[in-house]
């Protein structure tokens, strides 16, 4: 190779190493509200050239740093048409957790969550949401939980000892990536990867119930750590004057956090209020019954606030007083979902709850009805 061979070599070498660009850094946040978990995809380094050498006779050779290999999609089980995605004994007790619709027929579909048939949970596609919920006495020193999965995750191991893998449910047009699993609440509980992940840390939150005395305080309430997008509506319920001249009105927000009531009061004195959250049912689960009592300045005056999700085929609710007297209070939809409220004037007690179809039948009653919080009644 002559010299002058030589030097128009290295000027093209040259030249083609001041073409080369880094290739992108790709980078994945996955962020929540609350205690978040931060789930990233490890960034790739950037690839650099390097020239290791000139040989006079053989050429060049290039050598440069590979991009880390992005661990393919892992394998998961798919549920089958109940959307079922875990199951188990605890406490003596066979449960379940499942994908499902828990709007009314004919109305949009609304994936949750649910427990056994009930204690739904309304959240839509979002990895790195994680949630548990405690049954009480129902269940004793347990919880449930589940954890929404990335396609790079296969499953994750549960105190250090229970290998649990995804599952994919689709439901509502969405596709879920899970696993689902039950915990004792005696001990802390540690949720690992089943397999390292670039850029994700080796322990996943998931929130778990306070617990009072081995019970949950929030029996059914599910706690997560986020709310996605689009799970969460509100509306009045109902509306009007008290007796003594006292205005009214029944709120609702319906999402995550489960069905939560508002009853508010007003009269020319001010206003006071009273709220409360109870468990999200499914339209054929039992109907969660909320009782709001709420007092004013004037002696005597004050009521307690009723409200409730009803099943589909309800077309009213007779609330019978105790001196007889009565009230029809007629659903409200609000996400596909029927409600009742209704408010019972002081001094008078509510007797009793009955279902009446459109024909005006009866489709159920009960007498076992709270004055405060919540009881749940199967009609």
């Amino acid at each position: 190779m002559t010299a002058t061979e030589e030097q128009q070599l290295r000027r093209a070498l040259h030249g083609t190493l001041g073409s080369v660009s880094p290739p992108p850094v790709p980078l994945e946040a996955i962020a929540r509200r609350g205690k978040v978990i931060r789930l990233r995809r490890a960034g790739a380094a950037v690839g650099t050239l390097a020239l290791a050498g000139l040989v006079a006779v053989t050429g060049l050779a290039l050598r440069g740093s590979q991009l880390p290999a992005v661990p393919p999609a892992a394998p998961a089980i798919t549920a089958g048409p109940d959307g079922v995605f875990a199951s188990g004994t605890a406490d003596g007790r066979p449960w379940r957790l499942a994908v499902q619709n828990i709007a009314d027929p004919g109305y949009r579909c609304l994936p949750a969550i649910v427990l056994n048939g009930t204690d739904a949970d309304p959240v839509y596609p979002a990895p790195g949401n994680a949630a548990s919920v405690g049954l009480g006495q129902a269940v004793r020193g347990v919880a449930f939980a589940f954890i929404q999965l990335p396609a790079r995750v296969g499953g994750i191991i549960v105190n250090g000892q229970q290998h649990v893998p995804a599952v994919i449910v689709n439901s509502c047009g969405y596709r879920y990536r899970l696993v689902g699993f039950s915990y004792s609440l005696a001990g802390a509980l540690r949720i690992t990867l089943a397999k390292p992940y670039p850029g994700w840390p080796t322990d996943v939150f998931v929130p778990t119930p306070a617990t009072v005395g081995g019970s949950t305080p929030a029996e059914g309430l599910w706690i997560n750590t986020y709310t996605a997008p689009g799970a969460t509506a509100s509306a009045t319920l109902a509306s009007g004057t008290l007796p003594g001249g006292q205005g009214w009105i029944i709120k609702l927000q319906f999402d995550a956090g489960g069905d939560c009531y508002e009853f508010d009061g007003q009269n020319s004195t001010g206003s006071t209020q009273m709220g409360y959250c109870g468990p999200v049912s499914t339209p054929a689960g039992p109907e969660t019954i909320m009782a709001l009592p709420l007092g004013f300045d004037e002696p005597g005056a004050g009521a307690t606030g009723y409200a409730f999700q009803v099943s589909p085929g309800t077309a009213r609710v007779r609330a019978v007083f105790d001196n007889g007297s009565s009230v029809l209070a007629t659903p409200r939809i609000v996400d596909g979902r029927k409600y009742v409220a209704f408010v019972v004037p002081s001094p008078r007690s509510l007797h009793r709850l009955t279902w009446l179809d459109a024909a005006g039948r009866v489709m159920a009653s009960t007498t076992a009805v709270p004055r405060y919080g919540y009881t749940q009644f199967q009609p």
